[in-house]
């Protein structure tokens, strides 16, 4: 027993210690200055894939009507991707009076995300690509923000958040990601690029081209990461602009199947990851929720090491905490920290049961079924 309180004591140790290292660079992160004027003209492509999103592509169009950026220096591309709904049509109506240089496009003998911004970079116009998602709303200063900080940048890696929400499942996703951008940005602070998101993601296309694009494996997500690992190993310039001014907002999951089914799809890319950093820190991350099960279940049987295994275990919320108040203070959303308690019971069997799951099944996306 004494081996096995050691391992966990070592597992718990390293992961404390890069939670700590991690909160320091996003703390760290959060001072950087974000430029708010442009100096020079910068012309921008806002490229959007999108599936099925009738009910959410209206708010993402009217969100960047509203830029405060002038209309002349940006155009939006939006590509539909055999959608079976009337996401189309109802861009195709909201083209006949909108100020927006808009620009509609459909996919033809080909299928999924990248293709979908792959066409849509090619029928652009400008060499700063800017992407989001149909089901995400921009702020009004997003596109000003982003003329600002790139032309210094060859990539620049933006806040994403989920809208607020009331209860357990919407809330979990809201801690969740709050710890992956928090892990993103605090990485980058130390000039280690681990994550990002195509919510709000800005690069260039000569770059773009010059990495040959895309990753060529056949997973539904991973246009994001696995750029921006071609885009670090040619050696990039890669940055943010981390600021309030600057999030994307987007809904989490309203069902527990398609929240399910999301992770799925995000878990599928993480066998191809090449990044050294990211490898292990999902290993670790693995390792120390695997851990906190293992803690959980000898807790009632081990008597005599009660005291230990508690430390252990309280000692793993506190840095988990501690990371999560800085990023839910940024975001703005303490109040799903009234949910952390009973989030970080569960968490250890979701991160075990989405790893285990993806091992064994397919997933279903979007009307898609991926084996």
């Amino acid at each position: 027993m004494i081996a096995v309180i050691l391992i966990l004591s070592f597992v718990t140790l390293v992961y404390c210690i890069t939670m700590l290292w991690v909160s320091i660079g996003f703390n760290s992160h959060l001072r950087f200055s974000v430029k708010k004027t442009v100096s020079n003209q910068v012309t921008i492509s806002v490229v959007i894939p999108m599936r099925n999103e009738s009910a959410s592509i209206l708010n993402c169009l009217n969100s960047l009507e509203k830029q405060s950026l002038d209309h002349n220096c940006f155009e939006v591309v939006v590509i539909d991707d055999n959608s079976s709904d009337n996401s189309l049509e109802i861009v195709q109506e909201f083209l006949q009076d909108s100020s927006l240089n808009l620009r509609v496009y459909s996919l033809e003998n080909k299928e999924t995300k990248k293709e979908a911004l792959k066409l849509g970079i090619e029928k652009s116009n400008y060499n700063v690509i800017a992407t989001t998602d149909a089901d995400c709303v921009v702020t009004a200063d997003w596109l000003q923000l982003i003329a600002a900080n790139m032309v210094d940048n060859d990539m620049l890696l933006g806040p994403v958040s989920f809208h607020e929400n009331n209860g357990f499942l919407a809330n979990f996703q809201v801690l969740d990601m709050l710890a992956m951008q928090a892990i993103e940005f605090g990485t980058l602070s130390f000039n280690k690029a681990t994550l990002n998101n195509a919510a709000n993601l800005v690069y260039k296309r000569s770059i773009f081209q010059r990495v040959n694009g895309f990753d060529k494996h056949k997973t539904p997500s991973g246009d994001d990461v696995f750029l921006l690992e071609k885009f670090s190993l040619n050696k990039a310039k890669i940055s943010s602009f981390l600021s309030r001014e600057s999030i994307v907002l987007t809904e989490p999951q309203k069902k527990l199947k398609d929240f399910v089914n999301q992770r799925l799809r995000w878990a599928s890319k993480t066998k191809y990851y090449k990044n050294k950093l990211l490898i292990s820190l999902s290993a670790l991350i693995f390792l120390q929720n695997l851990s906190c099960i293992l803690i959980y279940a000898l807790l009632p049987l081990v008597e005599n090491y009660i005291q230990e295994l508690t430390f252990l275990l309280l000692g793993k919320w506190l840095f988990d905490f501690i990371l999560l108040l800085l990023a839910a203070s940024f975001f703005e959303r303490k109040r799903s920290l009234l949910y952390f308690i009973p989030v970080q019971l569960v968490y250890p069997f979701y991160v075990v049961f989405i790893w285990i799951l993806s091992m064994l099944i397919g997933f279903k996306w979007k009307h898609r079924e991926y084996k």
